[in-house]
Order: structure tokens, then sequence, then C-alpha cells
């Protein structure tokens, strides 16, 4: 899909929970909206003076506020709800993004209140709980979604479960995320023959289940002798607890500021958290050329054709775990395969160009 030419320059705001959530998951929409002159203001909370030049240097512009205040549950949303409405109405926002679970309803009333002309969410990803608990997920944007013009969903059983708990009469928009920037994350060739297949996990501190799942197949692989490297990322200072970094057998890299080149060193990438709907580090290591082990659950099992450029595991099983890890160990001979087919699947699915097409569209009405 191409985007009309750009029209009338916007004011456009993102309103999210963190500021690195926004550089993980909407750089590449800051991209595309700034490169067709849009002005764009992320609000989210970050006090990390590299999350904002790294911001500033997507041509956005940041302002601060906290999504979770102090004090009882109903005055505190009413401080979030006054804060981003000051923050939007100061700096004339005409249209704003909303997403988080918790936060869209919120920042959506703010934005009406704020005048905004236009008000679009973006669903992130409704876990894997159930079908109970995906629609308890799809209930918390009911607000947002009530006063949205379009609604952004990252995968099509999360599109599903949104219009059966909700009706939404909003235009609803479903494509996998931000993409991939096919240029950045360039295809590069495997680690040599001589270096012991590699596992690379990226993740965010607060996924303990998956770190604490890769963690223990780790090192209960390692125990046997197998030729097998662990290497994990995720950042070091917003760790709740630091002992999940400390396992043997396992390299602890902190935070991924490149994970290209992260990527480049290990032969496949593993993923066991349904974070977005459609998780960015999945799309990242597949156009790099490097297969994927992650989660049988929506949003993730969209990545992956079984056993051609990666294979999937159920959720919480750890023997099913291991087992696919020591899979790629004994079947190395097939890694160059999965590498070439990796790729493919991330340009004709995952380019950032198409993805983002109905996206902006969607934010431009």
């Amino acid at each position: 899909m191409s985007l009309p030419a750009p029209g009338l320059p916007k004011r456009i705001a993102i309103v999210a929970p963190t500021l690195a959530g926004v550089l993980r998951d909407r750089a590449n929409l800051i991209r595309a909206l700034t490169a067709r002159g849009h002005s764009v203001l992320a609000v989210a909370a970050s006090h990390l003076a590299g999350e904002v030049a790294g911001l500033h240097h997507l041509g956005g512009e940041h302002r601060n506020f906290e999504p979770k205040p102090p004090g009882m549950a109903i005055f505190a949303e009413r401080k979030v709800v006054q804060s981003v409405r000051d923050i939007l109405a100061a700096w004339k926002a005409e249209t704003v993004i909303v997403s988080g679970e918790r936060l869209a309803a919120l920042a959506a009333t703010a934005a009406r209140k704020a005048g905004v002309a236009r008000i679009v969410t973006i669903v992130g990803g409704l876990g894997f709980e159930g079908g109970a608990g995906r629609a308890r997920a799809a209930s918390a944007y009911r607000r947002a979604v009530k006063l949205s013009a379009a609604v952004v969903v990252h995968n099509a059983d999360d599109a599903r479960v949104l219009k059966a708990a909700l009706s939404p009469a909003a235009h609803i928009v479903v494509t996998p995320g931000d993409g991939v920037d096919l240029e950045a994350f360039a295809a590069v060739p495997m680690p040599g023959p001589d270096v012991p297949v590699g596992f690379l996990m990226i993740a965010d501190p607060d996924c303990r289940t998956a770190i604490e799942a890769f963690t223990a197949a780790a090192r209960e692989i390692v125990a046997g002798g197998l030729p097998a490297r662990f290497e994990l990322a995720t950042d070091r200072e917003l760790a709740q607890d630091t002992t999940l970094l400390t396992v043997e057998g396992v390299t602890f890299h902190g935070r991924a500021a490149d994970p290209a080149a992260l990527l480049a060193s290990a032969h496949v990438s593993v993923h066991l958290s349904a974070d977005d709907g459609s998780p960015t580090a999945l799309k990242q290591a597949l156009a790099v050329g490097r297969p994927v082990l992650t989660l049988d659950v929506p949003g993730c099992r969209e990545m992956v054709d079984e056993r051609v450029n990666g294979c999937l595991v159920p959720p919480g099983d750890s023997a099913a775990l291991t087992a696919a890890l020591l899979s790629f160990v004994v079947h190395r001979d097939l890694l160059a395969a999965e590498s070439r087919a990796a790729r493919v699947k991330a340009v004709t699915a995952f380019g950032a160009h198409d993805v983002l097409a109905p996206v902006v569209a969607a934010i431009e009405g």
C-alpha cells in the first residue's frame, strides 16, 4: 500500500506509559510522520537523557508526566487526565494517539477535554490468558475506542476479540505493529561453524517470567555440556531482581542499545513474552536473518512458519522450550536455510513502509 502525497502538516501527540516503549515500538511511526511534515510530541514517562535524545534524533519532542501518581485510584486517575490535558492543550495538539491498557482511556479523555479533533487508539496486545482474560483486556480500551476515529490492532486475533467485546464503530486497522526498518536491520551472515550455536534474548526487565524460563533452560543445557551460547540483553537499572541477570552459563549484555549488532553475533533469537501483540524484537531478528523461537500465542505465531524460519512453543512449557532450543543445536545444518527464510519473511510481511501506510492514513484521517 502506498500513501497519498502529504497534506497539511499536523500537530500529532503520542501518549504512552513510557518513553522507552515509544522508542522501541513507535520509532518507525515517528519517522514516517515527521517525514511527511508533521510535528510529533511524545507524552510519556522518562527521566533518562538518553531516551529523550533518542526521541529528538527521530524528530520528536518530549513532555514528561507521571502515569501512576500516588493516592487513591480515582484521584490518581484524575491527576493523570488533568496533567495530560494540560500538556496537550498547551502544545495545541490536533491529533492524539493513545495506547496502554490502563492509560488509553485516561489519555483519550484528556485529549477530548483538551479539544483535540482526532483521537486514534493503538491496542498493543491483549495477552494470552484465555478467552475471558483477553476479553477483559479488551474492555479496558472501551472508553478510548468510543472516543476514537480509528483503532489500530496488531494482529487479527486481537482484532476479533476487540470487535466481539466492544463492537466498535471506529475504523479498525489491523497491521503488525511498527514494522521493521529493513535497511537498519539488514541481513547479516551467521557466525562461522567454529562458533557454538548462540541464542539471544532481548527482553524488557519486567518480563520476569520470560527471563526466568530462558535462563532456566540455558542452565540445564549448559550443564549437559552441549555446544551452545546463551545471551541476555535487558536494562539492569530497571530490573527489580538482578539475581535473574547473573545466571551461570548466560552472558548478560545490559540494555540493547544496538540490537542489530547483538543479533549479528547470534544464531537464534528467543522471545518468550507477548508484550505488544506484534513484538518488535521478533521482527528485527527476522530482518537480520535470524530464525526465531517464540510462543504459540497471538502476535508471536504470525512471525513463524514452523520449522522454516523458526519454531513455536506453548506458554509455560519448560520441557518444550528446552527441546526446541536443543533442536537448533542438533540440527545446526538447517540454520542457513532458516536464516534465508527469516529475511524473506521480514521483507514480504513486515517492512515498515508497507506496514505503516494504513496506520499513517488512519492518523491523518
